[in-house]
């Protein structure tokens, strides 16, 4: 069973790595014509809808009520 920091760091690993993907889609969007453009729009638009997921899981398990469970176990 992984713990709160190891699925943390997997979360931080995973936004890391979409980031990167987006900046090199977005360089490639620049440099491309406006025909090639639209195919990666497409490509963007789902990494950054993953990215906002990933995101959102990291602020969830930030939020002070996440820590309750792992508090429980520690007499409160």
């Amino acid at each position: 069973m992984k713990t709160t920091d190891d699925y943390r760091q997997k979360l931080l690993t995973e936004l890391i790595e979409r980031s990167a993907k987006i900046d090199a889609l977005v360089v490639k969007c620049r440099v491309a014509a406006t025909d090639v453009k639209l195919c990666h729009d497409q490509e963007l638009e789902e990494l950054r809808a993953k990215q906002q997921e990933t995101t959102k899981k990291l602020q969830e398990l930030e939020e002070p009520s996440s820590n309750a469970w792992e508090n429980i176990g520690d007499g409160g």
